[in-house]
């Protein structure tokens, strides 16, 4: 089985070939995809920064600045770690094709078949929802021009500002060259961010195959087992094949551990600052100043995008888990005699203690850390509200 011919591959060979980051790609187109996407962030990235530190002893001022500059840190959190574990991100794209040259019994390429239309429609969800988040943000400056069509005043509202930045020019006079500098490159900042989210989801997924396939083996190893007409060298090649393709699939997770983990780290702490500072945007101007609940808009945008994106994620090493230490389950191992049953020890130890992918070896990427980082964002939301 070809696994990179499949469509979800097709599709996404695209993307990772724009953004620099296909293995096949020559030197040259890799090089200039990442300069070009560098560029675009930065230049993003530098007006708002700038327009912080301009801001620094303005709590108000810092409110409203961190929540973007954020998004960005964290696309360039995701993109440095892709390129410098570039070899890791290769090796694993190795990993799925070498796994597909193995597959060729019907029943596992339906397996495999399965969990790729599962991941392609995921990523098209996850995709969807988060270009959906950033359209509304995006679009957010026309509601005063709505407005003023639908309910309109003595005077033109004022121009609403996509976010803070400082270019140094007059922003009225330059409004729509500094709007069409945020369409051309916000979404290629995101672009990053979602689509790092779907490589990990796609590692993920294929190791959650593999441990589908041999729990399929291992329901029914007890019967080819006890089957007397079946020879023992059979039997044996039956329990080593399982014994292999457990070690490969483990040694396939600890390469998705090896190639995320510094990365997430960093990215829970601008998940959780994110949250808090955004948290705290959307109730400064919702209750605290009724008439800008325009602005809302897109803090709100900016809530809802973190969170969905800290769920995703952490839903990715949540299926991990499950998927590694449920190998066992509904296994009729022991009928089997204990000659072989002594054989099956290494996987049932392993699966004992399922994989995981960590944060910088400090957190697990699971459902239980979104609900913690939800509650600590809530938590230092309630306290920095308060020293206003």
């Amino acid at each position: 089985m070809n696994i990179l011919q499949s469509p979800h591959f097709q599709d996404f060979k695209v993307v990772l070939s724009l953004l620099g980051q296909w293995p096949s790609q020559s030197r040259l187109q890799r090089y200039s995809a990442r300069f070009f996407v560098l560029f675009a962030i930065f230049s993003i990235l530098t007006p708002k920064v700038i327009k912080f530190v301009e801001v620094i002893d303005d709590i108000d001022g810092i409110i409203a600045c961190l929540p973007m500059i954020f998004v960005h840190l964290t696309s360039l959190t995701k993109y440095f770690n892709w390129i410098i574990n570039a070899s890791k991100f290769d090796h694993l794209i190795f990993l799925i094709e070498r796994d597909g040259k193995t597959l060729e019994v019907n029943q596992d390429i339906e397996i495999m078949d399965d969990w790729l239309r599962k991941i392609k429609s995921v990523s098209t969800t996850y995709t969807t929802s988060m270009f959906g988040i950033l359209g509304v943000f995006l679009v957010s400056p026309a509601f005063p021009k709505v407005l003023d069509i639908i309910n309109p005043l003595n005077e033109s509202r004022p121009l609403l500002q996509i976010y803070e930045t400082e270019y140094f020019v007059d922003e009225n006079e330059y409004y729509l060259y500094i709007l069409l500098h945020a369409y051309m490159t916000v979404p290629i900042s995101m672009g990053v961010l979602i689509y790092f989210d779907i490589l990990l989801g796609t590692h993920v997924y294929h190791a959650c195959a593999m441990f589908e396939i041999l729990r399929t083996y291992l329901k029914t190893i007890h019967i080819e087992i006890c089957d007397e007409q079946v020879e023992v060298k059979d039997k044996s090649k039956k329990i080593i094949h399982c014994v292999r393709m457990h070690r490969t699939t483990l040694e396939f997770a600890d390469e998705i551990d090896a190639a995320y983990s510094t990365a997430w780290f960093i990215m829970l702490i601008t998940c959780l600052v994110g949250l808090t500072f955004t948290g705290t945007a959307v109730r400064l101007i919702i209750i605290d100043n009724l008439l800008e609940t325009n602005e809302a808009i897109k803090y709100v945008s900016f809530c809802t995008g973190h969170a969905f994106h800290l769920y995703f994620t952490s839903f990715q090493g949540q299926l991990l888990i499950d998927n590694s230490e449920a190998v066992f389950y509904d296994t009729l191992w022991y009928r089997i005699p204990v000659l072989y049953q002594k054989l099956l020890i290494t996987i049932m130890m392993r699966s004992m203690n399922p994989c995981r992918i960590s944060a910088g070896k400090v957190y697990i990427l699971a459902m239980d850390t979104f609900s913690s980082v939800i509650q600590k964002a809530m938590s230092f939301f309630t306290v920095l509200s308060s020293m206003r």
